[in-house]
This record gives C-alpha cells, structure tokens and sequence, in this order.
C-alpha cells in the first residue's frame, strides 16, 4: 500500500510538471506548440445611444514547420465570426475578416528571441458590419523574453489598405472601417508551478485614417490541464475597452466598457 501511494503521488507530481512546463510555453508565441484557440468575446457601449452589445468567436489553429537547420516559420489562421445584438436595432450575425500571419523565427533556447514575418487580411463581407470590409497587407513581428516565470513580449502589426470598402460613411469619421492601421500589443504573463497563467495585455491599434485608437486591456487567469495525458487550456477572464472608434454609416464602431473573455486551447501532437 505504501508502494502504490508513493507510485501514485509520483505520477501526479509528474503530471503536474508537465502541465506546468506546457503552461509556461504557452505563454511563449514564439515556441514549438502546435495547437488550436477557440475564443469568445463579449462587449457592450455599441452603438449611437451605447446600448449594444456584440459577441465574437475566433478560431486560430497554429502550426509549425522547419524550413533550414536553425530557421522555422509559425503559421496562424484567424477565422471570426460576429453577432449583433440591438446596435441602432441591427440584430445579425456573420463572418469577419480572416487574418492569416506566418512569422519566421530562428531556432533558438535563449532568453530573448524575436519572430517577423507578412501579414494578410481577407473581407469576411461587403457591409462592413462585422468588421473591415477591405483587404489589408502587411507585416507581424514579435519580441519576447521570459525570465522564468515570467513572460514580457509585444506583438507589432503594420497593415496597409490593399482595396475594397472603405466601410465607413461619416465625414467626422471617413475611414473608420479601412485596414490602414499600426497595432502594438504588450503582453506580461506570469506562470506557476501549478500550471496556473495570470496575463494582463494590451491590444491597441491606431487606425490613421480615422486618427482614433481602439485600446481593449484584457486580464486573464488560465489552467492547464491534462485530460486522457493531452493537455488543454482553459481561461477565463475581463477586458475593458479604454477608447475606440465611433460608428459609421456603415461600421457599428468599436465597443465601450467592460466585456469578458473564455478561451479552450487544444494542442496538437501530445
């Protein structure tokens, strides 16, 4: 009976290292993890009078392929979908904009490592209600360095307009619907032993020709599991939108206030 306590608490001490080391990487945009992120927003102040609210679901495989001896490329799709809910009486649902990143990054176990690579935008539709009609181009870079246990990055996003609907319609606000665009996310995460992740980041993007900014500050609190030996994230969490762009004919605009976040991360090949 000894024996099989101690056989027992050993395995879960292994178990819950490894949960621990898999949530570390997680924090890490940069690293091998394969996996799959279904999130789910919510948010609210949408709208002329603020009353509406919208909820968006994303959908964002990652995958790794080595292309030389120290080079490897992360591949991300970003698939959204958006429901509307009472923004000026609107009540609908559609297809965002998909958003397709493939970062190069050198192989590398060092504190600090960094990732560039292009950019691409496609137009989920043309009435600019669930996001930016246009197609947009340009280019990604990462910059993090994870002093155990701690995770500091930024994500840098530079899109250029390449055509489409504007989605906008106001002359106080003529293109608050266009890719035109410069995004910084700083991002802090702290990760325990127990597979526990406490994130806090920003996710700002300056639209220059609406010369406004939408700036959502997001915390979160996350837990690795592990269910059948395949490990999957769960998060929950609060976000509060600083700023954002104002409505359009076209464009519902950014929302205001408080919203809330729920993540499932599900990695590949373990």
């Amino acid at each position: 009976m000894p024996l099989v306590a101690w056989s027992q608490q050993a395995s879960t001490e292994v178990s819950n290292q490894s949960a621990a080391n898999i949530a570390y990487e997680l924090t890490n945009p940069l690293s091998n993890l394969q996996l799959i992120d279904v999130q789910w927003n919510h948010d609210r102040g949408l709208g002329v009078n603020q009353a509406g609210t919208d909820q968006t679901l994303q959908i964002a495989p990652k995958i790794k392929i080595d292309v030389s001896e120290n080079w490897k490329t992360l591949t991300r799709v970003y698939f959204n979908a958006v429901k509307l809910q009472n923004v000026d009486g609107v009540n609908n649902a559609g297809v965002g904009p998909t958003q397709i990143e493939t970062i190069f990054t050198p192989k590398s176990n060092q504190e600090t490592i960094y990732g560039l690579g292009p950019y691409l935008q496609i137009p989920g539709g043309q009435s600019g209600q669930f996001g930016s009609a246009q197609w947009g181009g340009g280019i990604r870079a990462v910059f993090v360095t994870m002093p155990k246990p701690w995770t500091i990055g930024v994500f840098i996003h530079q899109s250029w307009s390449m055509g489409g609907s504007t989605g906008a319609g106001t002359l106080q606000s003529p293109g608050t619907g266009t890719t035109n665009t410069f995004s910084a996310w700083p991002t802090i995460a702290y990760t325990t032993s127990s597979a526990w992740i406490y994130s806090l980041d920003s996710e700002s993007t300056y639209n220059y020709d609406a010369r406004r900014t939408y700036n959502p500050v997001n915390a979160t609190i996350g837990k690795v599991v592990l269910i059948d030996g395949s490990p999957v994230d769960f998060t929950v969490g609060l976000r509060y939108n600083v700023s954002g762009y104002p409505q359009t004919l076209q464009y519902p605009g950014t929302p205001r206030g408080w919203g809330t976040r729920a993540q499932i991360t599900f990695l590949m090949g373990h």
